[in-house]
């Protein structure tokens, strides 16, 4: 429970955190076109870096090219199951129900994370599926600001949580 609030704490202890979370928000939105995944796994890789080195405060999203940069090599695996889920979409006629959509974004969305930080820590990754299931379940009641901040806040503790062992 004390690495949970230690995440929640690192995340909220910048004073441009809202900021910070609206961007990667509205990156967020944008996975389904692959620019906003590399974007995320950039900030994510960034975030990874200035978390182990102990620095505080979250790293900056107007240093565009360096983010991009950062998260073109490490979203090649994601990037290869988008396509192959609509190319998967395209074959079969699927009907895709709110449940099934918010499991399958929560997973997708882990084993990213999971990628991006190399780690497999069995308590990680179940409280970060559940904070990303309960950012996923009642964000959509804020559709335009709340899914994607709740979601993106919840992303970055468990980035946080995957990669301080304490």
């Amino acid at each position: 429970m004390k690495r949970l609030s230690n995440a929640f704490s690192y995340v909220f202890s910048d004073n441009e955190w809202f900021n910070k979370v609206l961007v990667g928000g509205l990156y967020l939105l944008l996975i389904p076109l692959g620019i906003g995944l590399i974007m995320l796994n950039g900030y994510l890789v960034e975030f990874i870096s200035r978390n182990k080195n102990g620095d505080k405060g979250m790293p900056f999203w107007r240093n565009y090219k360096i983010v991009f940069g950062k998260g073109l090599p490490k979203s090649w695996f994601s990037l290869i199951i988008i396509v192959a889920v609509y190319v998967f979409a395209g074959f079969i006629n699927i009907e895709i129900t709110i449940p099934y959509a918010i499991l399958s974004v929560t997973f997708f969305l882990t084993v990213n994370s999971l990628f991006i930080t190399n780690t497999f820590d069995l308590f990680s990754i179940f409280v970060s599926c559940v904070l990303l299931l309960i950012a996923l379940s009642i964000g959509w009641m804020w559709i335009v600001v709340g899914w994607p901040l709740l979601i993106f806040l919840a992303i970055l503790v468990q980035i946080h949580l995957f990669t301080n062992p304490n």
